[in-house]
């Protein structure tokens, strides 16, 4: 077993390491210049077909997705690669409309009800849109692009129970964490 890594279904949440991967989340929106994603490690796992797709991404969620893969990997060793792949990608929804500053940290602090998103002006809605419905938007986006359909499963339901399916579990825990 891995030193720190998830044992259950899905990764427990830590609330000291919630509350500072959402204070860091928090300082990107506020100063993006401060992201430092390490692309050299993520076009060293990506296949051709992904490369357009990871660099069309925020530096913000590239940095984000650097790090879920080099935890999966610290994790889980043993990891498959499209696992990998799915790990630097499963962000890559988020990239169908940019974010305005106010709007990325406002995405990570708060999440409206039901009902709550229609009381705001149609402007204001497309960030929580693209927020909620960004695993859905990366794996159309993936799938245009021919991309393998394990990482298109993996990317599209990456926030959803794994359901026995190990891989998606691994991917989960390391995204949670991070």
């Amino acid at each position: 077993m891995i030193r720190g890594a998830p044992t259950g279904r899905l990764a427990p949440v830590n609330a000291p390491r919630h509350l500072a991967g959402l204070v860091r989340r928090t300082l990107l929106g506020l100063a993006p210049g401060i992201a430092r994603p390490d692309d050299a490690f993520a076009l060293g796992w990506l296949e051709a077909s992904e490369v357009d797709a990871y660099r069309a991404m925020d530096p913000r969620d590239r940095d984000h997705a650097c790090r879920v893969a080099r935890r999966l990997l610290a994790w889980f060793p043993d990891a498959e690669p499209c696992t990998v792949r799915a790990a630097l990608l499963h962000d890559v929804g988020k990239a169908e409309r940019p974010y305005r500053v106010w709007e990325r940290v406002l995405v990570h602090v708060w999440t409206p009800g039901p009902g709550v998103l229609e009381r705001f002006p149609e402007a204001w809605r497309g960030a929580w849109r693209v927020h909620a419905e960004h695993a859905a938007l990366g794996a159309g986006r993936l799938r245009a692009l021919d991309v393998d359909a394990r990482v298109v499963e993996l990317v599209a339901r990456h926030h959803e129970p794994p359901a026995g399916d190990e891989e998606l579990r691994r991917l989960a825990a390391a995204d949670e964490a991070t």
